[in-house]
């Protein structure tokens, strides 16, 4: 395992919004991880609440966000990134859509509740 720091390219895979996966690549290596169990039930629950599930509006809902670079060590870099998630983005995520989409207010697209992320 190296140890330097390097520039580490981030990207975090959606369903619409909800963010499930981060990867990260750097000179050529990639290593990508799961978020926690949450973030797929939560694309479940609104995926049925907006009637998708099982269609293709579902299956065009994963998309990649922007990529970001970081700098670090590629291990701690995905870590970091997947416990900034794992542990700092809202538990009532999905009541939070849900309320967004009965308000007209709800914008489905990579990132756009990632300002939810509590630091």
């Amino acid at each position: 395992m190296k140890n330097k720091l390097e520039k580490v390219n981030v990207r975090i895979l959606y369903w619409k919004e909800i963010p499930l996966q981060v990867e990260v690549e750097s000179d050529g290596n990639k290593k990508s991880c799961q978020l926690e169990d949450r973030f797929q039930e939560g694309v479940d629950a609104i995926a049925m609440f907006e009637n998708s599930y099982g269609t293709d509006d579902y299956l065009n809902g994963f998309l990649w966000g922007e990529s970001s670079l970081a700098q670090g060590e590629i291990n701690s870099v995905l870590q970091d990134k997947v416990n900034l998630f794992n542990n700092k983005f809202p538990r009532d995520f999905v009541s939070k859509i849900r309320d967004l989409q009965k308000q007209g207010n709800r914008k489905p697209t990579p990132g756009s509740i990632d300002h939810w992320i509590e630091y």
